[in-house]
C-alpha cells in the first residue's frame, strides 16, 4: 500500500506539472493573440492605401471620417450635421451638377467611411440614370430594388422603391469590409 501511496503522489506531482505547463502554453498563447491581430490590421491598412477606391464626385471614398471631411470640405461639400452614435453625417454640395444634401456612413472604431447615400432631389430618374451610367459604366443589373452597378472598387445602387423617391447608395469594397469586421463583433 506504501507503493500505491508513492505512485499516487507521483501522479500528483506529474498532473501538478501537466498544469502548469499547459497554464504557460495559455499564457503565451493570450500573449500572442494581441500581437497577431495587430499584425493583421497593420497589414490590412497597408493593403488598403494600395488599392483603389470608389469615386463619389471625382473623390475616393476613404480613410476615416475626419480626414473624408477635409478631403469633402476643400472640394466645396459643407458639413451640415453630425451624429456619432448613428456613424453618419450629413453635407450639403453638387451631385451631379446639382444642390443634394448626402449622408456619409462610416465604421464604429476606426470611423472608416464605407457608405455614401442621397435621394436625388429635382432630378429626371432618366437624366440621373444616364449620369450613373456616365460615370460608371452602361452596364448595370436590375432588380426588384432598383438598378445596381457592381465594380472592383464597391457597388452603386440606385434603389427605385414604388411610391417613395429613389435612393443612390455608393458603398466602398474595402470600407464594408472593414465595416464587416468591426461592427459584426462584440
Amino acid at each position: 500500500m506504501g507503493r500505491q501511496k508513492g505512485k499516487n503522489a507521483l501522479e500528483k506531482c506529474s498532473n501538478t506539472q501537466n498544469t502548469t505547463h499547459m497554464k504557460h502554453i495559455i499564457l503565451l498563447l493570450m500573449a500572442l493573440l494581441p500581437t497577431t491581430l495587430w499584425a493583421q490590421t497593420d497589414r490590412g491598412a497597408d493593403l488598403e492605401s494600395e488599392q483603389p477606391h470608389i469615386l463619389f464626385e471625382g473623390l475616393e471614398v476613404k480613410g476615416d471620417i475626419y480626414e473624408f471631411t477635409k478631403v469633402l470640405q476643400h472640394n466645396g461639400f459643407k458639413l451640415l450635421s453630425r451624429d456619432n452614435n448613428l456613424r453618419e453625417y450629413i453635407f450639403k454640395g453638387a451631385v451631379c451638377g446639382l444642390s443634394q444634401k448626402f449622408k456619409v456612413s462610416f465604421t464604429k472604431r476606426t470611423k472608416t467611411v464605407f457608405r455614401i447615400m442621397l435621394q436625388p432631389q429635382n432630378v429626371p430618374l432618366d437624366t440621373y440614370i444616364q449620369e450613373l451610367c456616365t460615370r460608371y459604366g452602361a452596364e448595370y443589373d436590375t432588380n426588384s430594388r432598383g438598378l445596381q452597378w457592381t465594380l472592383p472598387t464597391g457597388a452603386v445602387m440606385l434603389a427605385t422603391p414604388n411610391g417613395y423617391d429613389p435612393t443612390l447608395v455608393i458603398m466602398d469594397a474595402q470600407g464594408v469590409e472593414r465595416y464587416k469586421f468591426e461592427d459584426t463583433r462584440m
